[in-house]
């Protein structure tokens, strides 16, 4: 079983409401990277009014993090605020020595994706809206391809569960604000663990094979969705092309803290990281969208269980 290479921590969840200064309703769905020997995260933090806002945290080791009071990306004022009315669900990445950070920003037309930039992390500028509405889950590569920025996303236009005109989907841009050449790479399957919609996890991952990628599915019940992890692999020099996409999930909710919470059946990622050796890679994610929560893998072994699939 896929499910066996990767581990839980078992100190999860790593962080929750309680850890946040000033008190929160819930902590999940964050970014990640590595700065000047540390682990930084943004954290998608909700309050207990419901607001919502992106804060500052650093850890030595990606485990212990101290969270300070710094609020780093909230709605401002218009004319953002018509179009930023919430933030939330972060990734980072780092491309030619700038951190780039894309976040889902939900107005009255629909879920719009912004994008700022930073050199420190900690101070932050606002570029621009890079999505029409009713798109999010954009992930940039960290490193142009052909010379030319490129992402994933998940364009969804449907009920709420299933899939309709959604899939994830490469494009390309020469300056990260105008995109285009939009090509569908992956769809849901049908009587598939990822038959509902599925969409970009963490920004890829490269490795010597190919473009390790970690994105969402859903699975629709009587009761509700089902978010689990899948693994992808892409070509290195076009990502277009899909190498392997094994059969089986790789993370399902399978804990308390996974499994109950504001939305139950979650496992949700938008960071995934390799260790100071390169060898394992830290997957964060958001459990039940309440806290967050940590599993390893080694990063050979999820290359090799990609070139097995059939």
């Amino acid at each position: 079983m896929l499910e066996e290479i990767i581990h839980r921590h078992p100190d999860n969840p790593i962080l929750t409401a309680s850890d946040i200064p000033g008190g929160a309703s819930s902590v999940f769905n964050s970014a990640l990277v590595r700065h000047e020997g540390k682990v930084v995260a943004l954290l998608r933090v909700e309050r207990c009014d419901g607001t919502q806002s992106i804060r500052y945290a650093e850890s030595p080791d990606g485990l212990e993090f101290q969270v300070t009071d710094e609020v780093l990306l909230v709605p401002t004022a218009e004319p953002q605020l018509t179009y930023e009315e919430a933030i939330y669900d972060p990734r980072i990445t780092k491309i030619e020595g700038t951190y780039y950070v894309t976040y889902a920003a939900e107005n009255r037309f629909g879920c719009q994706v912004g994008l700022a930039r930073s050199s420190d992390l900690k101070h932050w500028e606002k570029m621009e809206l890079i999505a029409e509405p009713d798109n999010r889950n954009i992930v940039l590569f960290p490193e142009r391809i052909n010379g030319l920025y490129c992402r994933l996303d998940r364009p969804y236009s449907g009920p709420f569960g299933t899939q309709q005109r959604g899939g994830i989907w490469v494009s390309y841009s020469p300056d990260l604000v105008f995109w285009g050449m939009h090509r569908n790479i992956m769809e849901s399957r049908r009587f598939h663990w990822d038959r509902g919609k599925i969409g970009p996890g963490a920004p890829p991952v490269k490795t010597e094979a190919g473009w390790l990628v970690i994105y969402h599915g859903t699975t629709p019940y009587c009761n509700g969705l089902v978010y689990r992890l899948g693994l992808a692999l892409l070509d290195l020099e076009d990502p277009t092309r899909v190498i392997a996409r094994p059969a089986e999930y790789l993370l399902s909710p399978r804990e308390t803290y996974e499994r109950v919470g504001d939305v139950p059946n979650v496992c949700f990622a938008c960071a995934a990281i390799p260790s100071e050796d390169g060898e394992e890679l830290m997957i964060y994610y958001g459990g039940a969208d309440t806290c967050l929560c940590l599993a390893t893998a080694r990063i050979g072994e999820l290359v090799e269980a990609c070139l097995k699939a059939p």
